[in-house]
This record gives structure tokens, C-alpha cells and sequence, in this order.
């Protein structure tokens, strides 16, 4: 358990809320006893009234509501409305009152567009936990549930630069590593930044950033580096070789391999000075 939860929270309730532009979503002045709500906009905007003060919500921000607090939430129909939902008791953040995430005086809506899709992910398999049906003794929602709120506390109170470089460090070396050891697979550019819960984007301009070429250069470079070793080490035929590294169409490896290398794959072998032998 971390540190900062003198008492392990637990999950009251989590769903993936979902409305199409033209559909309300509204919900009425209201509280609850003892439970903490918190709410992250994956999409659209909607306005909520807290404690009688009003706030506007947009995509990629996060919304609490602490016990005992009157709120009322509306949304707009103009465009489509998504937000993820989980409901919490038990918690006992370090100098806080039970079931609270933030201070008393801190602003109830913020921004976590600096972790948007480690938050986004987290609330996903939470929810899609819960709607496994499991027995609670064989759920995981628990630690779900705890990383979530140490993502959200930590994304509010101490997203300083220098852990925003460290957190893309740590991200682009997974990406790297996760390349390396799928290179052979047809890798989007989508799925290797799900992975690291980046954007695409983000993770294509981290990467150039670090390595001088996208995700995807450096993937096709891992792939024209392993069929050189194929080449070289093993008596497999080219068609092989193209398959083993990715590749369905022989032709396409071919052109790729000698725009690469400068030499067709069949040149390079028989230049190569190290004997051929079976793996």
C-alpha cells in the first residue's frame, strides 16, 4: 500500500459513461454520506455546480467531489459527452479528512492533461474489471483503483519538469524495448504509445526527439538489421527471411533491403565473408 493511504481504499463503484451529441446527461443537486466521487472527461464539456460555485469541465480534466458536498452536473449537448466514473470510500490520504483526495480549499476541477492517458488507461481496466463480473477475491480493481488515485494525486501536486523528463525517459525507453522485441509484428504507431500511455504523437516527438527517427523508422531499422543477421548466419532463403522479420510480400522486403543497405539481400550474402551455417 502507498504510503500516502493510511487506510486502503475501496471501490464502491466504476463505469465508462458515454452520450452522443444531442443526448442529455444530467444529474441533479445532490450528495452523498461517505463516499468520494472523481470524475476524468475523456470527451466534450459539461458544467457542474460544487459547494454553489460553478465549473466548467472540459476533455482531459478531473472532477472531485468530496462527501457531504451539494453538486450538480449537466452537460452539453452541442457535441458528444463521454467521462469515466469511480466512487470511493475507505480512504485516508496523509492530513486529509476521510474519503478526501484534495484539500478543503483546493479547486475541485483541474487538469491532467500532462498524465491524460496513463489516467485514461487506468479508468479503462477499471471499469472493464468491474464489468467482468469476478468474485471480489479474484478482481484486481483494488490495486486499479489505488494506482489511479496515486496518479491523480500526484499528476495535481507534484507534476514538476523535471518529473515530466524523467516520465517521458522512462516512456520512450519501454517503447524502444517494446520495438525491439516485436519488430516481426505489423506495430502501428497507435499501438506501440497505447502501450506507453502516450498520444501517438507525443510519443513520435519524444522519440525523434531522443533517437533522430519515429517509432516506426526505427522499427523497419530493426527488421532490416535482423534480416542482415539472417543473411549472414543461416542458409534461409530470402522468402523466409522476409517473413521472419515481417514481411508477407518478398518484393517489398526487396526494395526496402536494397534502399536501405544499398545491396539486394541476395548481393549482401554472397559478399558477406562469414561462412553460411544452419542455426
Amino acid at each position: 500500500m502507498s504510503p500516502i493511504f493510511f487506510k486502503r481504499p475501496v471501490l464502491e463503484g466504476a463505469i465508462a459513461f458515454h452520450r452522443k451529441a444531442g443526448e442529455s446527461c444530467y444529474f441533479p443537486l445532490h450528495r452523498h454520506e461517505a463516499i468520494m466521487e472523481i470524475l476524468f472527461i475523456a470527451e466534450g464539456a459539461a458544467d457542474y455546480w460544487i459547494d454553489g460555485k460553478h465549473y466548467e469541465a472540459r476533455a482531459g480534466d478531473m472532477v472531485i467531489f468530496h462527501p457531504l458536498v451539494w453538486h450538480e452536473e449537466r452537460s452539453r449537448i452541442q457535441a458528444p459527452f463521454s467521462f469515466y466514473y469511480a466512487g470511493v470510500h475507505s480512504l485516508q490520504v496523509e492530513g486529509l479528512p476521510a474519503n478526501y483526495l484534495l484539500e478543503e480549499d483546493e479547486q475541485p476541477v483541474f487538469s491532467v492533461s500532462s498524465n491524460v492517458e496513463r489516467i485514461k488507461h487506468l479508468f479503462q481496466e477499471l471499469c472493464d474489471e468491474v464489468n467482468e463480473g469476478w468474485s471480489e477475491a479474484l478482481t484486481s480493481s483494488g490495486l486499479l483503483l489505488e494506482l489511479l488515485l496515486l496518479e491523480v494525486h500526484r499528476t495535481k501536486h507534484y507534476a514538476t519538469g523535471k518529473t515530466a523528463r524523467l516520465s517521458s525517459q522512462t516512456a520512450i525507453t519501454k517503447a524502444r524495448r517494446y520495438i525491439e522485441e516485436r519488430y516481426h509484428e505489423p506495430l502501428t504507431i497507435k499501438q506501440i504509445a497505447d502501450h506507453v500511455y502516450l498520444s501517438p504523437s507525443h510519443l513520435s516527438h519524444l522519440f525523434r526527439d531522443a533517437y533522430g527517427e519515429s517509432p516506426i523508422q526505427f522499427a523497419i531499422r530493426q527488421r532490416i538489421h535482423a534480416a542482415r543477421r539472417y543473411l549472414i548466419t543461416t542458409e534461409f532463403s530470402v522468402e523466409q527471411i522476409a517473413r521472419l522479420v515481417g514481411y508477407e510480400s518478398v518484393t517489398a522486403f526487396q526494395n526496402l533491403f536494397k534502399k536501405t543497405t544499398g545491396l539486394a539481400p541476395a548481393t549482401l550474402r554472397k559478399k558477406s565473408l562469414r561462412p553460411l551455417h544452419l542455426q
